[in-house]
């Protein structure tokens, strides 16, 4: 994986004074997650507030409401029950109903003075009743409780009875109906400025913390994203970009994974070149077989013109010039070849391979471990170059695992098949030995960190060649049998001939 060095902090700094700017005409002064929250929280608490206070008034002005309706009722009651008794004085003539009836009036101003009490309009109506209509009502009762009155003045004063006793049921029961027609309207207006309100209070803290949610997400959302196509290998570090710097806890979270991704590349190559001395370590002993070889011959050919040089030919003497020449070459080129490949190079220069070519020169570097370990091994390719774009040295490295992985599975007279082909947008690249295979169990688990079959090894040779292949944008297969041996597939997007 590769991965860029993170933000110094004085940029950081910056990057965060520039990303606030798209939130502040929303939050003023409010950079962090936290405090848009407590923002947030304090709006909608302040809305819940408000639409309980206004429904807590509305439920005070109702009961007040009530209270006018209980007393006007009682009000009524009671009149009734004067023309109850006034009725009942002009069935029977008994001075008894008359005398309750006068009762039930000084019950009526009573009620009367309660209704003031609680009644905020129509007072001096209430009074004209209290004084006038009732008191005009009692005089009149009291003249028919006389014993002197003719039938005459009786009968007039009963007419008066009657219709005073009608004007104040009329008067009460025409306030009573005012009064509950005015609860009513003032009751169905503090509901619906209760509910306004509430609805309002719903609809707006459903809104802002809708947008909240999303404010929240849009950065965690975008690490996600960025930390999965990491995964994939397009990018080498999560990117500032303006969903993160929204929040400070966004950005400090991107600079803190930045921060340990840069770490873990840093790892990562560590572990290369580690396993990649490892591999160096194996070769070893075929590279000085390949090595002595020559030099023995140089050795040699040196200590026969040493000795014989006065007696030798001058064609003779330009023979062994010339071989020890061919010699030196030979052993050149080996160390060659293995300085390349144990040259550490930065993780991110890329450019165009030639896969048969690299391929070739990986089997210079292993070819001596097929001879001591008696193997054979046959190498296909196209006469035109495969190209790739890749790290040269890393993907040398994966070939020569595989290769050593492919001797220390076999036993001698074992074969190699190795194959570079290029076919449309894929190149391909195919190594099968004929070993002992793997297992179904550990197939699951070969590119696992730290997994191996062998009695030795430190089980990252797959693992580090799984992360190489995949950060080229290839993919690698395996295929295995149980005693018939494994086939490793590595595809790669192939590069145009021009390229």
């Amino acid at each position: 994986m590769k991965l860029n060095p993170p933000t110094p902090p004085a940029t950081q700094t910056a990057n965060q004074e520039e990303a606030f700017r798209p939130c502040r005409f929303l939050f003023p002064g409010v950079r962090s997650i936290r405090g848009k929250l407590l923002f947030m929280i304090s709006i909608v608490a302040g809305l819940g507030i408000i639409a309980t206070a206004t429904a807590t008034f509305a439920l005070w002005r109702m009961e007040d409401k009530i209270r006018i309706i209980e007393s006007f009722y009682e009000l009524n009651q009671k009149v009734l029950e004067i023309r109850r008794y006034e009725k009942n004085y002009f069935l029977f003539n008994d001075r008894k109903d008359l005398l309750n009836a006068l009762d039930y009036v000084d019950q009526v101003r009573a009620a009367i003075v309660g209704v003031k009490a609680i009644l905020l309009e129509n007072k001096s109506e209430l009074e004209s009743l209290y004084d006038k209509e009732l008191g005009q009502y009692e005089a009149i009762s009291r003249q028919l409780l006389r014993d002197e009155l003719s039938p005459q003045n009786k009968q007039s004063l009963e007419n008066a009875l009657r219709k005073h006793g009608q004007d104040i049921t009329k008067s009460i029961f025409d306030m009573d109906t005012r009064a509950r027609v005015r609860v009513e309207r003032e009751v169905a207006g503090y509901q619906k400025t209760a509910v306004l309100i509430l609805a309002l209070a719903v609809g707006l803290g459903s809104v802002l913390i809708i947008y909240m949610m999303r404010w929240i997400m849009r950065p965690l959302s975008a690490i996600r994203e960025a930390s999965a196509r990491i995964m994939q290998g397009e990018m080498s570090s999560i990117p500032m970009n303006d969903e993160v710097r929204c929040s400070v806890e966004g950005i400090e979270l991107v600079n803190s994974l930045n921060l340990m991704l840069h770490s873990i590349n840093i790892k990562q190559h560590q572990l290369v070149q580690s396993e990649k001395l490892a591999a160096i370590g194996k070769v070893t002993a075929g590279i000085a077989h390949e090595i002595n070889n020559p030099l023995n011959n140089i050795s040699l050919t040196a200590e026969v013109l040493l000795e014989d040089l006065p007696n030798l030919a001058c064609s003779e003497r330009m023979d062994m010039v010339r071989d020890i020449l061919v010699q030196s070459d030979r052993a050149r080129e080996v160390v060659h070849h293995l300085l390349e490949f144990s040259r550490t190079r930065k993780s991110n220069l890329m450019a165009p391979v030639d896969l048969v070519a690299l391929m070739e020169s990986s089997i210079a570097l292993v070819k001596n471990q097929f001879r001591l370990g008696g193997i054979v091994y046959r190498y296909d390719h196209p006469d035109q170059p495969v190209l790739v774009n890749g790290n040269s040295n890393h993907l040398q490295q994966v070939l020569v695992n595989l290769m050593l992985n492919a001797v220390q599975a076999m036993q001698p007279d074992g074969h190699l098949d190795l194959v570079v082909s290029g076919q449309g947008k894929e190149a391909r690249i195919v190594v099968s030995d004929t070993g002992g295979g793997i297992t179904p169990e550990a197939l699951t688990h070969i590119f696992d960190p730290f997994f191996t079959t062998k009695n030795e090894g430190t089980g990252l040779g797959l693992s580090l060649s799984y992360a190489i292949v995949k950060d080229h944008g290839g993919d690698i297969e395996v295929a295995s049998e149980p005693g018939k041996g494994t086939t490793f597939t590595i595809i790669f997007p192939q590069l145009a001939k021009d390229a």
